[in-house]
């Protein structure tokens, strides 16, 4: 099937229509909204994914201390700039599954460790992608026996080869946004009814997935991204991203409320109390001391999504429904 009708195929799945007469963006506000909250998070993810890739080649041809946290440190870089990304997704990321390839979770080290000799296979999710190099990084809480493990070469090679992928999954991501761009403009309205409640309903499962990566009660494993210790930066990289969507430069949601500066502040004000409760959070997000500072966070994420929910949709006529695949 052609990519063009792969994504407007995919659109007709995931969107759940609208209803009473819902906003319809011009087509100048949704290329302008694509140019300005879209592009610049795909932009950073491509650059920073490239950059891992180039310093994991590095380091397995100079496997030293040095080297290894300079991989570990563009990791992170890639990590923050995919969570931001998947903050508010949309087109292409949905249609290529790009979550599921690049960020399967829980991660799953026996998979990872039974296909190492075998050589990365596209096809096992579960032992590639983001989590699968942080465990190759990390290890199990053995951060500093790791230098010694990827010295061997089939283990090395093979988080040369999780890097490698992830560039080309991201990749697979450029003709897709160009289309998407391209029908945003047009005059056929299709793409344009979908963009709102495609937009709010990815940003719900965002918000969702907070309280199963960094949850009120749980051990440390658990916790998403606990073998590198950013879980806490993941989620501010989150939050950020769905601020920056909704309130982009030339407006954003903003624009289309104008006569509605009420819900406007709503939202905001929602949004602000969440980054603070997120700010909150002591850097050492997984100890026990931590445990009401990561409640209140989460009790602020469903006061943002409610806002959302009610609030913007409401006044933007829409109805907003989430699928168990969304975001995937």
């Amino acid at each position: 099937m052609q990519l063009k009708q792969c994504i407007t195929a995919a659109l007709m799945i995931c969107v759940t229509q609208a209803y009473a007469e819902p906003v319809l963006p011009s087509p100048e506000f949704s290329v302008r909204w694509l140019d300005e909250a879209y592009l610049p998070r795909h932009q950073a993810l491509v650059k920073a994914s490239h950059a891992f890739a180039t310093e994991s080649k590095a380091f397995c041809a100079a496997p030293t201390e040095k080297n290894l946290i300079s991989t570990r440190n563009t990791w992170k870089k890639t990590a923050l700039a995919w969570h931001a990304m998947d903050a508010a997704p949309g087109g292409p990321i949905i249609l290529e599954r790009t979550g599921r390839k690049i960020d399967f979770w829980p991660t799953r080290p026996d998979d990872i460790e039974a296909m190492i000799p075998k050589g990365l296979d596209e096809r096992n999710v579960g032992a590639r992608g983001l989590p699968a190099a942080e465990y190759l990084l990390w290890g199990n809480n053995e951060p500093k026996a790791q230098l010694a493990k990827l010295k061997e070469k089939q283990r090395c090679l093979y988080l040369v080869g999780i890097s490698e992928r992830i560039v080309s999954d991201i990749a697979l991501l450029n003709d897709g946004w160009g289309y998407y761009r391209e029908q945003l403009g047009a005059e056929n309205p299709f793409f344009r009814q979908n963009l709102l409640p495609e937009t709010l309903n990815l940003m719900l499962g965002a918000l969702d997935s907070q309280a199963k990566r960094l949850p009120k009660e749980a051990q440390r494993t658990a916790f998403a991204e606990w073998r590198s210790g950013t879980g806490k930066a993941s989620s501010a990289a989150v939050l950020n991203a769905i601020g920056s969507t909704l309130f982009s430069p030339g407006g954003g949601i903003a624009s289309l409320l104008a006569d509605k500066p009420d819900v406007i502040a709503k939202v905001k004000q929602a949004l602000s109390q969440a980054k603070s409760a997120q700010a909150s959070i002591p850097d050492t997000f997984d100890s026990p001391a931590a445990s009401t500072a990561r409640s209140n966070y989460l009790a602020s994420i469903k006061l943002l999504k409610h806002s959302i929910e009610t609030d913007v949709a409401e006044a933007l006529d829409l109805t907003l429904g989430l699928s168990e695949s969304d975001g995937d």
